[in-house]
């Protein structure tokens, strides 16, 4: 073990080894002098101002909690294993709800370009296979996946349970000895996962297990096409249901019709192409599985309130310091988000 390595705990090598080579690209470094329990990055001032903070247990589940702010475009890479993830969002791009929760079923290597002025601002606890493994004994893309498909639902709603809103705002930085925080948060992330379980169970009431592990094979259909037509015999053939049957228990599993859940993730996948100022509004479209760009355009202001090219605009300025008063600006003047963000920056 090299002397880089005695400064840390456990639990704080073990983060930093998971986060330091995704952060380290957009400014945020280990900091010197960190006594607590987990890994603190600090903004270099130059890239990036504010600070991440990690703790890992065993490759298990990490705790995150963040607050920091892009000083210059950077792209951000990283590697992903499979992982189930709660965040409770305190300032982000446009939150639908305070808490959210997706799943990564496999491996995967994510790139993004993050604008100047990107603020990100939350706690989260990602949930790894070797945790679904002692606990469930499965892997994470068969435990979780009927629990992720039923919150899928919950996006536009305020239904999530409040203690787990609460429970994620016990998790903070703090600098306390690793016996102390490893009963903290772990704990937390026990009884997190225990409360979510219980939400599904609560959204999934009557419906059988085989039932919502079909309508999670249907799931993953829709996510994995939305770029192309996706017809109702293919879904049928996923879930392995006849139509009546799938109808009911897609709508009891996750809140939606199937209509109304596949234009729900369009508009998603909408929202995060639309970060990409490359991108034409046509090309997004078409990515989204509209072929007309006049189609896609009036669906999405039906559904967000606004054009894409008007979001697309506040997108820009929505992470940042002051986030409400800005987005009221540009909503009142029309004005360009480049303007914007250079008249603050």
């Amino acid at each position: 073990m090299d002397d880089k390595e005695t400064m840390f705990s456990h639990a704080a090598q073990a983060a930093a080894e998971t986060f330091a080579a995704s952060l380290e690209p957009i400014g945020l470094v280990l900091a010197d002098g960190w006594n607590g329990e987990g890994s603190l990055f600090e903004g270099d001032g130059r890239r990036c101002e504010g600070w991440y903070w990690a703790w890992e247990a065993r490759r298990f589940f990490s705790v995150v909690c963040c607050d920091f702010t892009l000083k210059e475009p950077l792209p951000f890479c990283f590697d992903s294993g499979g992982y189930f993830a709660v965040r409770r969002e305190r300032h982000g791009l446009m939150p639908q709800s305070s808490v959210s929760a997706f799943l990564e079923a496999k491996p995967k290597t994510s790139s993004i370009l993050l604008p100047k002025g990107a603020r990100f601002s939350y706690t989260e606890i990602e949930y790894y296979d070797e945790y679904c493994q002692s606990v469930f004994g499965e892997r994470i893309d068969k435990a979780l996946k009927p629990l992720a498909t039923s919150l899928k639902g919950l996006r536009n709603q305020a239904s999530w349970d409040p203690e787990i809103v609460e429970m994620l705002g016990e998790i903070t930085p703090r600098e306390i000895p690793g016996p102390e925080a490893s009963l903290l948060y772990s704990g937390i992330a026990n009884l997190v996962m225990a409360r979510l379980l219980r939400m599904g169970e609560s959204l999934c009431e009557g419906v059988a297990e085989q039932d919502r592990l079909s309508i999670a094979r249907a799931v993953s259909y829709i996510e994995n096409n939305l770029g192309g037509a996706i017809r109702q015999k293919d879904l049928l053939e996923a879930a392995n249901m006849g139509s009546t049957k799938f109808k009911k228990t897609f709508k009891q599993v996750t809140g939606l019709t199937v209509t109304e859940f596949v234009s729900s993730e369009r508009i998603e996948l909408a929202k995060r192409l639309l970060t990409d100022h490359d991108m034409s509004i046509d090309e997004v479209a078409h990515r989204c599985g509209y072929a007309r760009a006049t189609s896609f355009s009036a669906l999405f202001a039906k559904s967000v309130g606004m054009p894409p090219r008007k979001w697309r605009s506040i997108a820009k300025v929505a992470f940042d310091d002051d986030p409400e008063s800005k987005l009221l600006g540009v909503l009142a003047s029309g004005r360009s988000c480049v303007s914007e963000a250079e008249s603050h920056s």
